[in-house]
Protein backbone atom coordinates (compact mmCIF):
# COMPACT_ATOMS: atom_id res chain seq x y z
CA UNK A 1 0.00 0.00 0.00
CA UNK A 2 1.45 3.33 -1.04
CA UNK A 3 0.74 6.71 0.47
CA UNK A 4 -0.50 9.22 -2.08
CA UNK A 5 2.21 11.68 -2.93
CA UNK A 6 1.68 15.35 -2.15
CA UNK A 7 2.18 17.72 -5.06
CA UNK A 8 1.99 21.50 -5.10
CA UNK A 9 0.66 23.31 -8.16
CA UNK A 10 0.32 27.03 -8.69
CA UNK A 11 -3.33 27.00 -9.79
CA UNK A 12 -5.70 29.91 -9.37
CA UNK A 13 -9.10 28.60 -8.27
CA UNK A 14 -12.23 30.65 -7.83
CA UNK A 15 -14.10 28.84 -5.06
CA UNK A 16 -17.70 29.28 -3.92
CA UNK A 17 -19.83 27.41 -1.41
CA UNK A 18 -23.41 26.65 -2.41
CA UNK A 19 -25.90 25.93 0.36
CA UNK A 20 -29.12 24.01 -0.31
CA UNK A 21 -30.95 23.38 2.99
CA UNK A 22 -34.40 21.84 3.43
CA UNK A 23 -36.39 20.34 6.34
CA UNK A 24 -34.28 17.62 7.95
CA UNK A 25 -31.58 17.64 5.29
CA UNK A 26 -28.78 20.14 4.73
CA UNK A 27 -26.70 20.14 1.57
CA UNK A 28 -23.65 22.09 0.51
CA UNK A 29 -21.33 22.06 -2.47
CA UNK A 30 -17.79 23.27 -3.03
CA UNK A 31 -17.72 24.97 -6.44
CA UNK A 32 -14.42 25.65 -8.19
CA UNK A 33 -14.42 27.74 -11.36
CA UNK A 34 -18.12 27.06 -11.80
CA UNK A 35 -17.91 23.27 -11.33
CA UNK A 36 -19.20 21.39 -8.28
CA UNK A 37 -16.28 19.37 -6.91
CA UNK A 38 -17.60 18.28 -3.49
CA UNK A 39 -21.06 17.57 -2.08
CA UNK A 40 -21.69 17.51 1.67
CA UNK A 41 -24.89 16.35 3.38
CA UNK A 42 -26.01 16.42 7.02
CA UNK A 43 -29.28 14.76 8.02
CA UNK A 44 -30.90 15.82 11.26
CA UNK A 45 -32.32 12.38 12.07
CA UNK A 46 -28.78 11.13 12.68
CA UNK A 47 -26.03 11.94 15.15
CA UNK A 48 -23.49 14.31 13.59
CA UNK A 49 -19.71 14.15 13.94
CA UNK A 50 -18.74 16.19 17.01
CA UNK A 51 -22.26 16.23 18.49
CA UNK A 52 -22.57 15.60 22.23
CA UNK A 53 -25.34 13.75 24.04
CA UNK A 54 -26.31 11.67 27.03
CA UNK A 55 -27.52 8.12 27.58
CA UNK A 56 -26.97 4.94 29.55
CA UNK A 57 -24.57 2.02 29.21
CA UNK A 58 -26.79 -0.72 27.80
CA UNK A 59 -24.30 -3.54 27.36
CA UNK A 60 -20.57 -3.88 27.91
CA UNK A 61 -18.35 -5.99 25.65
CA UNK A 62 -14.69 -7.05 25.95
CA UNK A 63 -13.73 -4.23 23.58
CA UNK A 64 -16.17 -1.48 24.56
CA UNK A 65 -19.82 -0.82 25.27
CA UNK A 66 -23.13 -0.05 23.61
CA UNK A 67 -24.82 3.13 24.79
CA UNK A 68 -28.52 3.86 24.37
CA UNK A 69 -28.94 7.61 23.96
CA UNK A 70 -31.85 9.60 25.36
CA UNK A 71 -33.47 9.58 21.90
CA UNK A 72 -33.49 5.76 21.90
CA UNK A 73 -30.69 5.29 19.36
CA UNK A 74 -27.77 2.91 19.97
CA UNK A 75 -24.15 4.07 19.76
CA UNK A 76 -20.86 2.19 20.06
CA UNK A 77 -18.11 3.16 22.48
CA UNK A 78 -14.81 1.47 21.59
CA UNK A 79 -12.30 0.77 24.34
CA UNK A 80 -12.73 -0.31 27.92
CA UNK A 81 -14.64 1.84 30.37
CA UNK A 82 -15.03 1.76 34.15
CA UNK A 83 -18.70 2.76 33.91
CA UNK A 84 -21.13 0.03 34.93
CA UNK A 85 -24.02 -1.23 32.84
CA UNK A 86 -26.99 1.04 33.46
CA UNK A 87 -24.78 4.00 34.38
CA UNK A 88 -25.66 7.37 32.89
CA UNK A 89 -22.89 8.80 30.68
CA UNK A 90 -22.11 11.77 28.47
CA UNK A 91 -20.55 11.22 25.07
CA UNK A 92 -19.24 12.84 21.90
CA UNK A 93 -19.68 11.36 18.41
CA UNK A 94 -16.37 10.51 16.71
CA UNK A 95 -17.80 8.75 13.64
CA UNK A 96 -21.27 9.03 12.20
CA UNK A 97 -23.54 6.05 11.48
CA UNK A 98 -22.57 4.34 8.21
CA UNK A 99 -25.19 2.56 6.10
CA UNK A 100 -23.95 -0.23 3.84
CA UNK A 101 -25.85 -2.75 1.71
CA UNK A 102 -27.81 -4.87 4.17
CA UNK A 103 -26.67 -3.21 7.40
CA UNK A 104 -26.04 0.04 9.26
CA UNK A 105 -22.99 0.51 11.47
CA UNK A 106 -23.91 2.50 14.58
CA UNK A 107 -22.25 5.84 15.37
CA UNK A 108 -19.02 5.59 17.35
CA UNK A 109 -18.46 7.72 20.43
CA UNK A 110 -16.05 8.53 23.21
CA UNK A 111 -17.27 9.02 26.75
CA UNK A 112 -16.81 12.42 28.36
CA UNK A 113 -16.73 13.34 32.03
CA UNK A 114 -19.18 16.09 31.27
CA UNK A 115 -20.90 17.51 28.21
CA UNK A 116 -19.37 20.39 26.33
CA UNK A 117 -20.48 23.75 27.64
CA UNK A 118 -22.36 25.00 25.83
CA UNK A 119 -23.50 21.92 23.89
CA UNK A 120 -22.87 22.17 20.16
CA UNK A 121 -26.12 21.58 18.28
CA UNK A 122 -26.61 20.44 14.70
CA UNK A 123 -27.00 24.02 13.44
CA UNK A 124 -23.65 25.03 14.88
CA UNK A 125 -21.95 21.86 13.62
CA UNK A 126 -23.24 22.47 10.10
CA UNK A 127 -22.16 26.11 10.18
CA UNK A 128 -18.70 25.04 11.36
CA UNK A 129 -18.50 22.43 8.61
CA UNK A 130 -19.38 25.03 6.00
CA UNK A 131 -16.86 27.46 7.44
CA UNK A 132 -14.14 24.80 7.10
CA UNK A 133 -14.91 24.52 3.38
CA UNK A 134 -14.22 28.15 2.59
CA UNK A 135 -15.92 31.49 2.27
CA UNK A 136 -19.52 32.37 3.09
CA UNK A 137 -22.14 30.15 1.45
CA UNK A 138 -24.75 31.30 -1.06
CA UNK A 139 -28.08 29.58 -1.60
CA UNK A 140 -28.22 27.46 -4.76
CA UNK A 141 -29.68 24.09 -5.79
CA UNK A 142 -27.37 21.13 -6.35
CA UNK A 143 -30.06 18.51 -7.05
CA UNK A 144 -28.89 17.76 -10.59
CA UNK A 145 -25.52 16.54 -9.32
CA UNK A 146 -27.11 13.34 -7.95
CA UNK A 147 -27.92 11.99 -11.43
CA UNK A 148 -24.63 10.12 -11.91
CA UNK A 149 -24.81 8.73 -8.37
CA UNK A 150 -28.33 7.40 -8.92
CA UNK A 151 -27.41 5.93 -12.33
CA UNK A 152 -24.22 4.35 -10.96
CA UNK A 153 -22.46 5.24 -14.16
CA UNK A 154 -20.40 8.02 -15.71
CA UNK A 155 -20.02 8.19 -19.49
CA UNK A 156 -17.09 10.08 -21.00
CA UNK A 157 -17.04 9.63 -24.76
CA UNK A 158 -16.48 5.92 -25.44
CA UNK A 159 -15.38 5.26 -21.83
CA UNK A 160 -17.98 3.89 -19.40
CA UNK A 161 -17.23 3.99 -15.67
CA UNK A 162 -19.72 1.96 -13.63
CA UNK A 163 -19.74 1.77 -9.84
CA UNK A 164 -21.67 -0.04 -7.14
CA UNK A 165 -21.65 -0.19 -3.35
CA UNK A 166 -20.96 -3.53 -1.66
CA UNK A 167 -20.46 -4.51 1.97
CA UNK A 168 -16.73 -4.53 1.30
CA UNK A 169 -16.66 -1.08 -0.31
CA UNK A 170 -17.23 0.78 -3.56
CA UNK A 171 -16.33 -1.11 -6.75
CA UNK A 172 -15.54 0.57 -10.08
CA UNK A 173 -15.54 -1.18 -13.46
CA UNK A 174 -14.17 0.41 -16.63
CA UNK A 175 -15.22 -0.38 -20.18
CA UNK A 176 -14.33 1.28 -23.46
CA UNK A 177 -13.34 0.93 -27.06
CA UNK A 178 -9.76 1.33 -28.19
CA UNK A 179 -6.41 1.57 -26.45
CA UNK A 180 -6.60 0.31 -22.81
CA UNK A 181 -4.01 2.87 -21.68
CA UNK A 182 -6.05 5.79 -23.09
CA UNK A 183 -9.25 4.34 -21.59
CA UNK A 184 -7.62 3.96 -18.17
CA UNK A 185 -6.16 7.47 -18.25
CA UNK A 186 -9.67 8.90 -18.69
CA UNK A 187 -11.06 6.58 -16.01
CA UNK A 188 -8.35 7.34 -13.42
CA UNK A 189 -9.06 11.07 -13.58
CA UNK A 190 -12.84 10.61 -13.52
CA UNK A 191 -12.80 8.16 -10.60
CA UNK A 192 -10.67 10.56 -8.55
CA UNK A 193 -13.22 13.27 -9.35
CA UNK A 194 -16.17 11.07 -8.30
CA UNK A 195 -14.51 10.04 -5.03
CA UNK A 196 -14.07 13.67 -4.08
CA UNK A 197 -17.47 14.75 -5.40
CA UNK A 198 -19.39 12.16 -3.38
CA UNK A 199 -17.01 12.21 -0.37
CA UNK A 200 -16.40 8.48 -0.56
CA UNK A 201 -14.55 6.79 2.30
CA UNK A 202 -13.35 3.30 3.29
CA UNK A 203 -12.29 0.74 0.67
CA UNK A 204 -12.50 1.43 -3.07
CA UNK A 205 -11.68 -1.27 -5.63
CA UNK A 206 -10.96 -0.20 -9.22
CA UNK A 207 -10.95 -2.71 -12.09
CA UNK A 208 -9.01 -0.98 -14.87
CA UNK A 209 -8.80 -2.32 -18.41
CA UNK A 210 -5.94 -4.82 -18.45
CA UNK A 211 -2.52 -3.51 -19.54
CA UNK A 212 0.56 -5.64 -20.14
CA UNK A 213 3.08 -2.85 -19.54
CA UNK A 214 4.04 -2.25 -15.90
CA UNK A 215 5.25 1.23 -16.86
CA UNK A 216 1.80 2.09 -18.20
CA UNK A 217 0.15 0.77 -15.03
CA UNK A 218 2.44 3.03 -13.00
CA UNK A 219 1.50 6.02 -15.16
CA UNK A 220 -2.21 5.36 -14.60
CA UNK A 221 -1.73 5.13 -10.83
CA UNK A 222 0.25 8.37 -10.85
CA UNK A 223 -2.47 10.04 -12.93
CA UNK A 224 -4.96 9.02 -10.21
CA UNK A 225 -2.69 10.61 -7.58
CA UNK A 226 -2.38 13.82 -9.61
CA UNK A 227 -6.16 14.06 -10.04
CA UNK A 228 -6.57 13.59 -6.26
CA UNK A 229 -4.20 16.39 -5.20
CA UNK A 230 -6.97 18.86 -4.34
CA UNK A 231 -8.98 16.24 -2.41
CA UNK A 232 -8.25 16.89 1.27
CA UNK A 233 -9.38 13.43 2.39
CA UNK A 234 -6.37 11.24 3.19
CA UNK A 235 -5.96 7.96 1.31
CA UNK A 236 -3.57 5.15 0.52
CA UNK A 237 -3.51 2.93 -2.56
CA UNK A 238 -1.86 -0.15 -3.94
CA UNK A 239 -0.11 -0.38 -7.28
CA UNK A 240 -2.18 -1.61 -10.23
CA UNK A 241 -1.55 -5.34 -10.57
CA UNK A 242 -1.27 -7.33 -13.76
CA UNK A 243 -5.03 -7.94 -13.80
CA UNK A 244 -5.77 -4.21 -13.72
CA UNK A 245 -6.90 -4.08 -10.07
CA UNK A 246 -6.06 -1.19 -7.72
CA UNK A 247 -7.25 -0.82 -4.14
CA UNK A 248 -7.72 2.59 -2.52
CA UNK A 249 -8.42 3.09 1.18
CA UNK A 250 -9.81 6.48 2.21
CA UNK A 251 -10.65 8.04 5.58
CA UNK A 252 -14.33 7.63 6.53
CA UNK A 253 -15.49 9.86 9.41
CA UNK A 254 -18.92 10.27 7.81
CA UNK A 255 -21.12 8.39 5.35
CA UNK A 256 -20.57 9.23 1.71
CA UNK A 257 -23.26 10.84 -0.44
CA UNK A 258 -23.86 7.36 -1.90
CA UNK A 259 -24.32 5.89 1.60
CA UNK A 260 -26.84 8.60 2.41
CA UNK A 261 -28.78 8.27 -0.84
CA UNK A 262 -29.14 4.48 -0.79
CA UNK A 263 -28.88 3.51 2.88
CA UNK A 264 -28.91 -0.28 3.23
CA UNK A 265 -29.96 -0.77 -0.40
CA UNK A 266 -27.59 -1.26 -3.31
CA UNK A 267 -29.01 0.81 -6.17
CA UNK A 268 -32.36 2.14 -4.98
CA UNK A 269 -33.06 5.27 -2.95
CA UNK A 270 -33.70 4.52 0.72
CA UNK A 271 -37.07 5.30 2.32
CA UNK A 272 -35.36 8.05 4.31
CA UNK A 273 -33.97 9.69 1.17
CA UNK A 274 -37.39 9.57 -0.50
CA UNK A 275 -39.02 11.14 2.58
CA UNK A 276 -36.42 13.91 2.80
CA UNK A 277 -36.80 14.72 -0.90
CA UNK A 278 -40.59 14.85 -0.68
CA UNK A 279 -40.39 17.29 2.25
CA UNK A 280 -37.91 19.32 0.21
CA UNK A 281 -40.42 19.38 -2.67
CA UNK A 282 -43.16 20.56 -0.31
CA UNK A 283 -40.97 23.30 1.17
CA UNK A 284 -39.97 24.56 -2.29
CA UNK A 285 -43.41 24.29 -3.91
CA UNK A 286 -45.36 27.39 -4.88
CA UNK A 287 -49.09 28.15 -4.76
CA UNK A 288 -51.65 28.77 -2.03
CA UNK A 289 -53.50 25.43 -1.88
CA UNK A 290 -52.83 22.52 0.48
CA UNK A 291 -50.02 20.14 -0.45
CA UNK A 292 -50.81 16.45 -0.90
CA UNK A 293 -47.83 14.11 -0.76
CA UNK A 294 -48.53 10.77 -2.44
CA UNK A 295 -45.92 8.07 -1.88
CA UNK A 296 -45.40 4.40 -1.08
CA UNK A 297 -46.78 3.17 2.29
CA UNK A 298 -43.31 2.70 3.83
CA UNK A 299 -42.33 6.28 3.04
CA UNK A 300 -45.75 7.60 4.09
CA UNK A 301 -45.37 5.89 7.48
CA UNK A 302 -41.98 7.52 7.95
CA UNK A 303 -43.29 10.98 7.01
CA UNK A 304 -46.22 10.65 9.42
CA UNK A 305 -44.13 9.39 12.34
CA UNK A 306 -43.67 11.39 15.51
CA UNK A 307 -39.91 11.51 14.94
CA UNK A 308 -40.47 13.46 11.71
CA UNK A 309 -43.02 15.90 13.17
CA UNK A 310 -40.51 18.76 13.42
CA UNK A 311 -39.51 18.49 9.76
CA UNK A 312 -43.13 18.21 8.63
CA UNK A 313 -43.84 21.43 10.51
CA UNK A 314 -40.84 23.13 8.88
CA UNK A 315 -42.03 22.09 5.40
CA UNK A 316 -45.53 23.41 6.09
CA UNK A 317 -44.13 26.71 7.36
CA UNK A 318 -41.89 27.16 4.33
CA UNK A 319 -44.68 26.25 1.91
CA UNK A 320 -47.17 28.47 3.70
CA UNK A 321 -49.86 25.80 3.37
CA UNK A 322 -51.10 22.63 5.07
CA UNK A 323 -49.79 19.21 4.06
CA UNK A 324 -51.33 15.77 4.03
CA UNK A 325 -49.68 12.43 3.25
CA UNK A 326 -51.39 9.74 1.17
CA UNK A 327 -50.06 6.17 0.99
CA UNK A 328 -50.33 4.56 -2.44
CA UNK A 329 -48.83 1.15 -3.30
CA UNK A 330 -48.79 2.16 -6.97
CA UNK A 331 -47.04 5.50 -6.49
CA UNK A 332 -44.50 6.05 -9.26
CA UNK A 333 -40.87 6.77 -8.39
CA UNK A 334 -40.62 8.03 -4.85
CA UNK A 335 -43.95 9.86 -5.07
CA UNK A 336 -45.07 13.36 -5.89
CA UNK A 337 -46.42 16.56 -4.36
CA UNK A 338 -49.71 18.01 -5.60
CA UNK A 339 -50.71 21.61 -4.91
CA UNK A 340 -54.49 22.06 -4.62
CA UNK A 341 -56.12 24.86 -6.57
CA UNK A 342 -57.39 27.36 -4.01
Amino acid sequence: MKHARCCVHRVIRLTDIWRDDAPGERRAAVVENGNIVEIHIQRDALWALGECGAGRIDRKTPSGAYVVADDGSTLLQRGKTNALEGARVMFEVTREAISEPGRTKPPEIVLRDSARHPLIDKDALWDARLASLGQSAINASIAERFDVAIAGQSQLGDVTISFQRTKAGLVFDIDGIGDPFAINMVAATEIARLLRLYQVGAMVLIDFASMVSKAQRTQIAEAFDAASVLDLRSFERTAINGYGMMQVVRARPRPSVLDQLFGTRIAALSDETQAYWLLRAVAQSSGFGARTVTTRPEVATLLQSERWATWRAQAVRLAGADMQVVADEKAAGYGHVHVAQS
